[in-house]
């Protein structure tokens, strides 16, 4: 048996909610044990032995979902100084509405939650209590992810984590989810997949980025097939870390950068067949580089970003970005070079080979025009990383 009063990290693997704290006591009661110094709890569920094996294409996902992570929580020198997001600088919206449910991280609305006022106070009276937890971690969970977070007092945790789910994600409540510190949520393949799963995954975006909110860490995995766009109006003004490794349609990345003015690291999957040649049909000539002398700048507080775009074309070493059509397999990273072009805060850029050997041609293109050199000139600066998966 294990005295809990006096443990403050505990990470452990089990694979039966019903025992794994019957080795656990505190003074007192005998019934309910009381983790009374306990700041993080790292819970990790076992693999169901008739759990389906992932496709090979997957294993693309999680060498990224585990790159982005690396990216966006390790200290480097690339940090820098910059200002702190104070409640002053939140915008003024209306977070009211049919996700407002008392600021309870499980959506009552949600099918999974029929009785949802029973869930809050649990009947089971034997659940340990945690007063002063920190961060939660759970991963794998089996059963919907709502089951076991209605045992934690959700709304005094400002790190939540939330690993290998397939159930229960939708009936987390975006405005709550988005009062959080920090929230990281990984949807598993298993059970995803279906065109009506990514509507909603889409929706639940949608609201989650609507809302006005302090959060600073938001780390974000789905295995989506069509691009994900992201809301117009952005709330989570205060982030400083972001990762996205869901795909993402690049066309929504430059309105996102110029309303996160503290953000200083992003990671994110792009859709290879989002780039501006689909959208604009060639209202952005490639080469008219002239323009980037008169537009504003996306973001001046970026300092690493981590973009992998997933190509299955190959190109050349001697590929010339000036030569590419609009509609070759080049046009995501050109739409990238520009994106690199208009961050004069960025120090290091990280991609896979392929697109790493395209950038580079479109930045070496861009800085032959001496005219706009200085408008661009923090380019010659940037670190330029391939990571291998």
């Amino acid at each position: 048996m294990i005295f809990a009063e006096t443990l403050e990290n505990l990470d452990i693997g089990f694979s039966s909610v019903a025992t794994i704290w019957n080795r656990f006591y505190s003074a007192g009661n005998k019934r309910r044990v009381k983790f009374k110094r306990l700041k993080t709890l790292v819970l990790e569920f076992m693999e169901p032995a008739d759990a389906k094996v992932k496709p090979s294409g997957e294993s693309k996902l999680v060498s990224l979902y585990d790159d982005c992570y690396f990216a966006s929580s390790e200290s480097s020198s690339v940090s820098g100084d910059s200002p702190t997001c104070t409640e002053s600088d939140l915008p003024t919206f209306d977070n009211t509405g049919e996700d407002d449910d008392d600021a309870t991280l499980l959506d009552p609305d949600s099918p999974t939650l029929l009785q949802f006022y029973q869930q809050r106070k649990p009947r089971d009276k034997t659940w340990p209590l945690f007063p002063k937890l920190q961060s939660l971690s759970i991963s794998k969970y089996p059963d919907s992810i709502s089951r076991i977070l209605r045992h934690f007092p959700i709304e005094s945790i400002p790190r939540i984590s939330i690993r290998d789910i397939s159930r229960g994600w939708s009936s987390l409540n975006a405005t709550a989810a988005a009062r959080l510190s920090s929230l990281r949520v990984h949807i598993s393949p298993q059970r995803f997949g279906a065109k009506h799963d990514e509507y909603r995954y889409q929706a639940w975006i949608n609201r989650l980025f609507s809302v006005s909110s302090s959060m600073v860490s938001l780390q974000l995995d789905a295995p989506t097939s069509i691009p994900i766009s992201l809301p117009d109006v952005i709330g989570l003004t205060c982030l400083s870390t972001l990762s996205f490794s869901f795909r993402i349609d690049l066309g929504t990345v430059p309105n996102l950068l110029s309303r996160l003015p503290y953000l200083k690291q992003l990671a994110m999957h792009v859709h290879p067949w989002s780039s501006w040649s689909h959208r604009c049909h060639g209202l952005l000539e490639y080469g008219d580089y002239e323009m980037l002398a008169h537009i504003p700048p996306l973001s001046r507080s970026l300092r690493k970003l981590v973009a992998y775009v997933g190509l299955d074309t190959s190109a050349s070493d001697d590929q010339d970005c000036s030569d590419s059509t609009s509609n070759g397999p080049m046009a995501v990273e050109r739409e990238l070079a520009w994106l690199l072009a208009r961050v004069p805060s960025l120090r290091l850029f990280k991609t896979e080979e392929m697109s790493s050997k395209a950038i580079r041609a479109c930045i070496d293109d861009m800085l032959s025009y001496k005219d706009i050199v200085p408008h661009i000139e923090h380019l010659l600066g940037v670190e330029i990383e391939v990571w291998k998966y």
